[in-house]
């Protein structure tokens, strides 16, 4: 299927003709003195309570404050995990070693992985000494396949966390050793070649066709473009029985907790203005979602639909982004009681838009809505207007738009769509490289 973006390969071809595809080696640090920021990503996180990023306990040796806290305790034995992402994310490596210093207040089986376009890496494991400072230093190699990999993630993990013991985490000055700048954030497959005119007209780039392919956008399977993108189902959070009760009251074929409900609609109603998050809330959205289904299959998975528009991107060196769409209805589960024993469902649809980069190389992108990468059960694409700057563009299915910032940094974008006779927006978050 890799043949039908044959366009967007030439295209990724003729912007990385001006540039080198090795870069220099660095070391990056991503968490140190509470300095670099992130966020644990929700609709993974088992640990049960939400990080503290710039935690004071006081100093432990080696380890000194600020630094990140995961603190909590569950009536039930079992594995505490998530992923974080920090703001140098995502980030291409060669080679080099993750390194982290970790100290529990409990003794107990710590891991961690990396996480990059093509899924979860292996799990590294190691046995944390009580009120110990450990330095850890994992070969990259050993987490993710590849000499030259993306990372956009670091999972951690408290495995087999005994019932009813308050446990405490500490992690501290997290790094990459080697970061690599200057090269194709794709990894370190060159699929694109080499192109016969070093001297190619910047702007004749943009004119590149890009090839779309029909679909039907109510099915829940459709052919995939990278054959190498693992797919990664999700399970119901509901058992058998708990989805037949959920059946006979709703004809909707998601129901999703109130909590989880506030998760999307905090992305989808609010400012976004970290690009990192930005990027990932369309798909942490769909994970709820889908989640929360009643029978199998139901929509198209968005985790890989996700996955390849993010490899789309990293093969035009982050210079054409697909438009993510969604369009589904799902059940609001609302307590019915002051105890919460009954419970009232709310009816939802969710049209939403999402980018799959926190980032753009150069000032100028190519935003492509391609059917392929929208989620609707009904089959229903929304109309959809960009606005960058007061500047909005009209983007129909099977279209595309070249948008371009006046200076690097942060830059807000506004998402109009149109369903009907109803304009909802979203507002989204670019950083210019």
């Amino acid at each position: 299927m890799k043949s039908r973006i044959w366009g967007l390969v030439a295209l990724g071809g003729a912007l990385l003709s001006s540039t080198a595809f090795a870069g220099t080696c660095k070391n990056l640090v991503l968490y140190e003195n509470g300095q670099s920021k992130g966020f644990m990503e929700e609709s993974t996180r088992s640990f049960p309570e939400a990080p503290e990023w710039s935690a004071n306990w006081g100093d432990f040796d080696n380890m000194k404050s600020p630094y990140i806290r995961f603190s909590g305790m569950r009536n039930y034995r079992g594995d505490w995990t998530g992923s974080l992402i920090f703001d140098a994310l995502p980030v291409t490596v060669q080679g080099g070693a993750l390194k982290l210093k970790v100290r529990s207040t409990q003794a107990g089986n710590f891991g961690v992985w990396l996480s990059g376009v093509g899924g979860n890496g292996k799990i590294s494991f190691h046995t944390l000494e009580a009120g110990k400072t450990q330095t850890l230093e994992i070969p990259v190699s050993a987490l993710l396949e590849g000499s030259t990999v993306e990372v956009d993630k670091i999972g951690i993990g408290l495995f087999n966390v005994p019932a009813n013991q308050y446990t405490t985490l500490f992690l501290d000055d997290v790094a990459l050793t080697c970061a690599v700048e200057n090269v194709n954030g794709g990894g370190s497959d060159n699929s694109f070649g080499e192109t016969d005119d070093a001297n190619i007209d910047a702007d004749s780039t943009w004119s590149v066709p890009y090839e779309y392919v029909d679909v039907d956008v109510a099915s829940s399977r459709r052919s995939g473009i990278f054959d190498d993108i693992y797919e990664r189902p999700v399970s119901s959070r509901y058992s058998q029985s708990e989805r037949d009760g959920l059946r006979a009251k709703t004809a909707t074929q998601f129901v999703i907790p109130e909590e989880s409900h506030q998760q999307i609609l905090a992305f989808k109603d609010g400012a976004n203005e970290n690009p990192a998050a930005s990027a990932r809330g369309w798909y942490n959205s769909l994970f709820l979602v889908e989640k929360g289904k009643l029978l199998d299959e139901v929509i198209l998975n968005p985790k890989r639909i996700f996955d390849e528009a993010r490899s789309l991107a990293a093969m035009s060196d982050y210079t054409v982004l697909p438009l993510l769409m969604a369009d589904v209805e799902y059940a609001v589960s609302y307590c019915g009681d002051t105890a919460c024993t009954k419970s009232v469902l709310d009816g939802y649809r969710l049209v939403l838009a999402g980018l799959p980069s926190s980032y753009i190389n150069g000032s100028k992108v190519r935003i492509v809505y391609d059917p392929y990468f929208t989620v609707a059960p009904k089959g229903i694409l929304p109309k959809v207007e960009i606005c960058v700057g007061g500047k909005c563009v009209e983007l129909n299915p099977k279209n595309d738009t070249v948008m371009e910032f006046d200076s690097a940094g942060i830059q807000n974008i506004l998402v109009k769509i149109h369903v009907g006779s109803i304009t909802l927006e979203q507002k989204l978050s670019l950083e210019v490289r």
